[in-house]
């Protein structure tokens, strides 16, 4: 993996705990504002009930006093409206009521009073209201109206000394209060809120980060009617949440100006550092690495040292272009020996010993050529020494099946014989060149030999490898034979040829016999 894309990984990593901290920051001030703000809506909430239950008290006495009074029990019977004028209608403002209405039994209004000119009909026009009025001894509930919602307080009308309510209603006392803007105003100032009556199709406004309280109206029915909203803008809970914001705000800044500043450090940094030493690595130069060298940091040490290797280079490569100049010479110069000099000695050895072995040569004469001959041969020897010191690590332009077939059309360029041949280029490639000296010696023994007693027609040089990983060195002729028993002390050709077979680890096999021609094989290991 690039360092750029392990970077980027980085940079995906840190950017994801980052947003994974502000996600459980952001979580845990919205638990914490949740709590508060549940704790506030349940405060407020027992509040309001509170205050409710205290502005409607005294609704509740009106009703319930004046319906266990004696007079009102009186009043019932005798329907005297001038003592309900004088006792009724002025304890309206004492009480905060808008409406009274005393029934009978039957469900006949005795008496109604109201303030303001308010006209309200009497709720017991539905008979169904006074069976709820029969069942329970002090109902309340709502009513809707067209002075607006009134609250409806009720009480039967009984003796006073029935402090349980025991004894049967002679009728019941109900009066009622008007939900306006005064009444309102005074709950509001009361809570401290903003206080609101809407139907219940209303939408309810935003309560947040305000506490929102409710309270549904309903009629003696059960049905609502109206809604009540309380809202109460919690100073502690404004202040969390504005923190809260503030908070928020300064770790995103935070995370983002270290996030970036990292970033920009590191592509500042380590990135371009790194893009220009890729940059000098692929084009081979210094240029991209000069604003770097003056650097005291690691990445300036690291550029004076690319810097220095590069000259060092430069100067390598100089010092190698010198020496392959020098061993290219020294190739060409062993390659001239080996495939000039080395075969035309091998010629004239051969040529020599031609001559050596005729009849008429005297006998001072042939100890002179067998001594030109040692010559050559020591010659040989010193070249092909001198053409491994010249080129220890190299190979020939010739490999040893060349040099055989070299070997081969010399001697047929000095005889005239046809020597065909059967070299095996795979084989030769696994002989040394002490292997191949050894080889070519051989071969030319052999072929001198052939040239000289066999009298053979055609002769046949061959080099192949044998099934058990040996190679074999081959020369037939179809000259006229030998007992090689008896001849293998006669003449210095064949002890010659064993010598050297001795020399270099091979096995020497002479198949011949008289007037069928001759086999000579010499049997070895190759060394590469």
């Amino acid at each position: 993996m690039k360092i750029r894309t392990r970077l980027i990984l980085l940079f995906v990593i840190l950017v994801a705990g980052f947003a994974v901290s502000a996600a459980f920051l952001k979580r845990s001030q919205r638990e914490e504002a949740t709590i508060i703000l549940a704790s506030v809506e349940s405060e407020r909430s027992g509040l309001l009930d509170r205050i409710l239950a205290l502005m409607g008290q005294s609704l509740e006495n009106f009703a319930g006093d004046y319906a266990q009074w004696d007079e009102m029990v009186q009043f019932v019977q005798t329907k005297d409206r001038a003592w309900a004028a004088i006792n009724i209608d002025p304890s309206l403002a004492n009480f905060d009521a808008q409406a009274a209405w005393v029934i009978g039994l039957d469900g006949e209004v005795l008496y109604t009073a109201t303030r303001s000119g308010l006209e309200v009909p009497a709720p017991t026009q539905d008979p169904a209201l006074l069976d709820r009025l029969r069942r329970d001894k002090l109902p309340h509930f709502f009513l809707a109206s067209p002075a607006g919602l009134l609250e409806i307080r009720t009480a039967p009308i009984q003796p006073s000394e029935d402090i349980r309510r025991e004894t049967p209603g002679r009728g019941w006392f109900i009066v009622a209060r008007a939900w306006d803007e005064h009444h309102l105003s005074a709950l509001a100032e009361a809570m401290q809120s903003r206080v609101t009556l809407t139907p219940l199709d209303a939408a309810a406004r935003d309560g947040v980060p305000n506490i929102h309280v409710t309270r549904t109206f309903s009629d003696w029915q059960g049905r609502p009617l109206q809604v009540l909203h309380v809202e109460y803008e919690s100073q502690p809970l404004v202040h969390l949440l504005e923190g809260n914001r503030v908070e928020s705000f300064l770790l995103y800044a935070f995370g983002v100006m270290v996030i970036s500043a990292v970033m920009i450090g590191i592509s500042y940094w380590v990135l371009r550092p790194l893009s220009l030493f890729g940059l000098s690595l692929e084009s081979g130069r210094t240029d991209a690495l000069r604003a770097l060298q003056g650097n005291a940091d690691e990445f300036g040490h690291l550029a004076r040292q690319i810097t220095q290797s590069f000259v060092q280079r430069d100067a390598l490569q100089a010092s190698e272009e010198r020496l392959r100049q020098e061993m290219d010479l020294r190739r060409r110069l062993a390659r001239d020996l080996h495939d000039g000099i080395i075969q035309s000695v091998y010629a004239a050895g051969i040529g020599l010993e031609s001559v050596r072995d005729l009849p008429t040569t005297p006998p001072d004469t042939r100890q002179r050529l067998e001594a030109s001959q040692r010559m050559l041969n020591d010659t040989l020897w010193q070249v092909r020494t001198f053409i491994l010191s010249l080129e220890p690590e190299s190979v020939p332009s010739q490999s040893p099946a060349q040099s055989l077939a070299t070997l081969a059309a010399s001697i047929h360029s000095l005889q005239h014989i046809p020597i065909t041949t059967d070299l095996d280029p795979a084989l030769a490639g696994r002989i040394d060149g002490n292997q191949e000296l050894h080889l070519l010696q051989a071969a030319r023994e052999m072929l001198s030999n052939a040239l000289r007693h066999s009298g053979a027609r055609e002769m046949h040089l061959s080099l192949r490898a044998l099934p058990d990983g040996l190679a074999q060195l081959e020369v037939r002729d179809n000259g006229m034979g030998f007992d090689p028993t008896e001849r293998m002390g006669a003449g210095r050709g064949l002890a010659n040829l064993a010598t050297r077979a001795r020399e270099f680890g091979a096995q020497l096999a002479i198949d011949s016999r008289p007037g069928n021609g001759t086999r000579i094989t010499l049997e070895f290991r190759p060394s590469l």
